[in-house]
């Protein structure tokens, strides 16, 4: 049996997706399409006693040796429209994009001291 020693772990095979990633920098817009990459959304269903309430959430991973999404940007899966200046930023929100998620949480995972994937959420 071979043993690679130095090979990482992780495993892309369900990373078949493609999703294209907002970005705002100033004044600049841009977008950047990413294919295999691993996009889940879900909803979340909480109860207490007054009452339930339910709420989105999304895990979305892109394997490589950058960090290829921020706090702040905008995911779409899929390939998506360009996005021009300030005024189409701001119509470009969830409630009126079906699909649209804004990323809260970027965690860069780390294997033999270099990035293997990023992870975001929200």
């Amino acid at each position: 049996m071979l043993v690679r020693r130095n090979a990482c772990p992780a495993d892309y095979r369900l990373c078949d997706q493609m999703v294209t990633v907002y970005h705002k920098n100033g004044d600049l817009y841009t977008r950047t399409v990413h294919t295999n990459v691993y996009l889940d959304e879900r909803k979340n269903l909480t109860v207490d006693k007054t009452g339930s309430k339910e709420a989105n959430s999304f895990l979305l991973i892109i394997p490589g040796n950058t960090q290829a999404v921020f706090v702040g940007d905008k995911v779409l899966r899929g390939f998506g429209p360009e996005i021009a200046d300030s005024k189409a930023w701001a119509a470009f929100i969830p409630s009126k994009v079906p699909g649209l998620v804004v990323v809260d949480y970027v965690d860069c995972k780390y294997w033999q001291g270099q990035i293997v994937h990023t992870e975001a959420g929200g």
